[in-house]
């Protein structure tokens, strides 16, 4: 059986089908709160494991794996990047995660590669 890639973005939208027509704009955007925080999270450990390896361990080893799973899971390096050079040694406390990623999230286009 093939299968036809229609350009659909990774993560798959609700379609109006599936959701009640009375709530479907508050569900969409509850459903995009829920999955920014969950996008957010996983960006967080990432760059909580990197700082671990690169800068507290200093194991080129560990770091390259983590790195290799940057690039496998197809992460925005420049977001993680700014993560890990933006938080001044507060990689531990999420509100400043948390602002420092709403910064960078708010000047970068996703749609530019």
């Amino acid at each position: 059986m093939q299968i036809r890639q229609h350009g659909l973005p990774r993560i798959a939208r609700p379609t109006a089908l599936s959701q009640p027509a009375t709530t479907a704009t508050g569900d969409r955007l509850s459903s995009n709160e829920c999955r920014m925080r969950n996008d957010r999270q996983s960006y967080f450990k990432v760059v909580r494991d990197l700082v671990h390896a690169q800068f507290e361990l200093a194991d080129p080893e560990l770091s390259s794996r983590l790195w290799q799973d940057v690039a496998d899971r197809d992460l925005d390096r420049g977001r993680i990047l700014h993560l890990l050079y933006s938080c001044h040694d507060l990689h531990n406390d999420d509100e400043v995660m948390r602002c420092s990623d709403e910064a960078y999230v708010a000047l970068v286009d996703p749609s530019d590669p």
